[in-house]
């Protein structure tokens, strides 16, 4: 072997590591949102609901890797021929295609295996995010509006498992606020790459073409404010403790300053990075937490429903 040749091979990955790369792991940040089921069900203290919040959790983390391989073996021709795509390892010839679907098939199996252990309404929920998902890369991504609303739906899905998980019944406005904070954060990745992209809007995602500027600043602030109304409906009419109110204010913060990261500093391409990395947006974040558990499980009570 050449010393050129031993050179590209230590440089190339290995499957594994190409492999868990195709997975994100880093995308699983999302999957947190199966937890507000357990949360605002004041069941966190029951340790049968924790473990099934968890496999909650761990299950739509394997169906979610599962979807992002499909995504990739779908779009490995094209991708080859964008240059910010062409280095995923499908694309590049690094991962397999068989090793691939063998992974693909284990992971929606042992997704599947968790899900039924926590009922046949949480595999139907699972079967509807995936169906979501193979008509989103199949099709969908590449449609206006529908690519951020399969986004959206998603997410909903998500909290919806997470929610019978734990054996309660959702209520409407849990849904509405994830809805509309999933569209909120969808219209701001799409911002953010038509900003990234420039004028040519060369090897940008198809879908970006028929987005206007214009059209994508006034859907932003839009559901901004949508999403800020729900959840203070949430707070206020969702809840037999009106304290709840207090937790308005770390959620308005988190909004603005995730569009202010959009607007002003370019992020916002992938809202998950973009969480993890603003130590900002962890104290909000972290404020509202602690805020939800000191109302919900601490019986923190600051303010009252006035007396008819």
């Amino acid at each position: 072997m050449s010393l050129t040749q031993s050179a590209a091979t230590q440089r190339r990955p290995s499957v594994v590591r190409s492999l868990v790369r195709t997975m994100r792991p880093h995308q699983w940040v999302k999957n947190l949102t199966c937890l507000a089921g357990l949360l605002f069900s004041g069941r966190l203290g029951q340790p049968e609901m924790l473990i099934n919040a968890g496999m909650a959790f761990a299950a739509f983390c394997l169906i979610a890797s599962a979807i992002y391989l499909f995504n990739d073996y779908v779009d490995r021709d094209r991708d080859q021929l964008n240059p910010k795509k062409a280095g995923r390892p499908l694309a590049s010839g690094a991962l397999p295609v068989w090793v691939a679907l063998v992974a693909l098939i284990g992971l929606v199996a042992g997704a599947t295996a968790m899900a039924v252990q926590l009922g046949w309404t949480c595999v139907g929920v699972m079967a509807a995010y995936a169906a979501l998902n193979i008509g989103y890369a199949l099709r969908l991504k590449h449609t206006v509006i529908a690519d951020v609303m399969c986004i959206a739906l998603g997410f909903v899905l998500r909290v919806l498992f997470g929610v019978y998980a734990v054996q309660v019944t959702p209520s409407p406005w849990i849904i509405l606020c994830m809805f509309f904070l999933a569209l909120f954060l969808g219209f701001g990745k799409r911002k953010a790459e038509l900003n990234d992209s420039g004028e040519t809007l060369s090897g940008a995602r198809p879908v970006l073409h028929k987005y206007p500027k214009s059209y994508i600043d006034l859907v932003f602030g839009v559901t901004a404010t949508i999403t800020i109304l729900t959840y203070m409906q949430f707070a206020v009419g969702g809840h037999h403790d009106p304290t709840m109110v207090v937790t308005v204010i770390p959620v308005v913060y988190c909004v603005l300053r995730y569009a202010h990261q959009v607007a002003f500093e370019g992020s916002g391409e992938s809202p998950e990075a973009l969480f993890l990395k603003d130590k900002m947006m962890w104290i909000g974040v972290g404020s509202w937490l602690v805020l939800c558990i000191l109302i919900l499980y601490a019986d923190l009570r600051l303010v009252e429903f006035p007396h008819p």
